[in-house]
């Protein structure tokens, strides 16, 4: 009987054992099989698609350029004997600027007007006896030449003469000075240069995209760093119709004379292109997109999966980018943690 006890005993011990031991590989088990899938997966930030309001304002950085400039060069050969401007002179259009030695062109000048009116009343003269036969065609088609060319003789002094006297082309300021009293001057020589700063306008650029929301004569806010807070009004005058090698937009916009303000040439503005209608679309953060703007890839979250898609990207607002097409509302996308991951890779999301 105590044997029979006894064998049981040990019978049953050894079942416990082999139970205990199934248990603790089935733990063991799926805890590996948890930890294989913990660390093959990513952790990653997941956030659901949703169509929001887009507003369709946006901006662009210039700098404020006069409305004329001008490098001014001469087109007449003298001694310089008087400069009557300065730098920061301000001038009318017109306005006598440099004044070349004229004695010889006032000789040549004086010289032609007189043969310029002699023959002119020979002309008349021959003109009359040609009528009463005193004078043959022959004759009178010879003095008519000679005076043609004295009169051409005659208008090219008179214009040497006035253009010894150097006008200013329009108003403005004299901004660089290059000439001096008893230099030299030749055609094409650098006089000054000069600023018409009676407008302002900034030249920026815009994207293809922008530019569609851009025409001339639209009016837009203009701010500058120089003055906090102060904005100026602006018109659009002129709107590119060619992109040029970053495939922007040239854009120009004016202030007027009464807006200006204390503005300067040369200042730093930001140009506000106000929207007057909103949208309603897909924006996801920048953090979402991985590429580059023209191959641009999102990766949506499905069952736990990864997956690479590619994107159409529209206008960019501060930290969000317009998604036109490639998901929907209601996908999930990777916000943030991009770095590790690939197309079919398992991820996990993060609070």
């Amino acid at each position: 009987m105590k044997k029979f006890v006894y064998i049981f005993s040990v019978i049953a011990l050894i079942a416990v054992i082999i139970i205990v031991l199934i248990s603790n590989k089935k733990s063991t088990q799926e805890k590996s099989m948890l930890a294989s899938k913990i660390s093959t997966s990513v952790s990653v930030q997941v956030d659901i698609v949703r169509e929001t309001p887009i507003n369709l304002s946006f901006s662009s950085n210039g700098t404020l350029d006069p409305v004329r400039e001008l490098a001014f060069m001469s087109d007449v050969a003298g001694r310089v004997v008087s400069v009557f401007v300065d730098e920061g002179t301000r001038i009318s259009a017109g306005q006598k600027l440099i004044q070349v030695d004229d004695e010889m062109l006032r000789a040549d000048f004086v010289a032609s007007e007189a043969a310029y009116n002699a023959l002119k009343t020979d002309l008349d003269r021959f003109t009359n006896a040609n009528k009463e036969g005193g004078v043959t065609d022959q004759q009178m088609e010879t003095i008519r030449t000679q005076y043609v060319a004295a009169e051409s003789r005659y208008i090219s002094s008179r214009r040497r003469l006035a253009d010894a006297g150097i006008k200013a082309p329009f108003s403005g300021t004299i901004i660089k000075r290059y000439v001096e009293v008893g230099a030299y001057l030749n055609p094409g020589a650098r006089l000054f240069d000069i600023i018409d700063d009676s407008q302002l306008r900034v030249m920026c650029n815009v994207t293809e995209k922008q530019v569609l929301n851009v025409s001339e004569g639209q009016k837009v806010r203009i701010m500058c760093g120089t003055f906090p807070g102060e904005t100026y009004p602006g018109t659009v005058t002129f709107a590119g119709t060619r992109a040029d090698r970053s495939i922007n937009y040239p854009v120009e916009i004016t202030i007027s004379e009464r807006d200006k303000k204390l503005l300067k040439a040369g200042m730093y503005a930001t140009v506000y292109f106000d929207a007057a209608a909103e949208k309603q679309g897909i924006q996801v953060p920048r953090s979402a997109i991985s590429g580059s703007v023209k191959d641009a890839i999102v990766y949506t979250v499905e069952n736990g999966t990864a997956s690479a898609r590619s994107v159409v990207v529209g206008a960019m607002m501060d930290k969000y980018v317009e998604i036109l097409s490639g998901i929907e509302a209601g996908d999930s996308i990777i916000v943030a943690g991009l770095i590790n991951v690939n197309d079919g890779m398992k991820v996990r999301s993060k609070k």
